[in-house]
């Protein structure tokens, strides 16, 4: 995949966000963590943008001195959060964005094919080399079991 990497342009908990070429983005994800979240998120923006979602486009793959990276489509513009900082959307406004976002993301169905919440949080915890204790990881799974079924996407 062409392209370098840039300016940081953004930062989350498992990965860095960087400029990679005119349109494009890299999500680095952080040294130690699972190549393996990476290509579930890969799997879960192809099915989410089929699913009409307006997401960026995947354009590829790549390793960066060990790190896994996805190159994503580069979205400009002000983040919501500084539209509220500015004043020019107020508070309630930005969080009723924010709740018509999270009900539209809820009521959009995914591909069967892929793994419902459940299965996905088991693998997680049994595959995570026992960061989580199994009493909590045991809770978390008691917890998921209470959730309604469904095809719905949760973010």
């Amino acid at each position: 995949m062409q392209g370098s990497l840039g300016e940081k342009i953004g930062e989350g908990a498992f990965s860095e966000a960087y400029a990679w070429a005119p349109g494009q983005v890299v999500k680095l994800f952080k040294a130690g963590v699972s190549h393996l979240l990476g290509r579930h998120e890969v799997r879960m923006i192809h099915a989410v943008r089929a699913a009409g979602v307006p997401v960026p486009e995947v354009f590829g793959e790549v390793t960066l001195d060990g790190r896994f990276g996805i190159v994503l489509e580069r979205v400009d513009g002000p983040t919501l959060w500084h539209l509220s900082r500015i004043g020019a959307v107020t508070f309630e406004q930005a969080g009723a964005i924010l709740a018509a976002l999270a009900m539209s993301v809820h009521k959009t169905s995914l591909a069967s094919e892929l793994p419902s919440m459940r299965e996905y949080m088991d693998s997680e915890l049994r595959h995570d080399g026992g960061k989580v204790p199994k009493h909590i990881a045991t809770d978390i799974l008691a917890l998921i079991d209470r959730l309604p079924t469904g095809d719905g996407l949760c973010h």
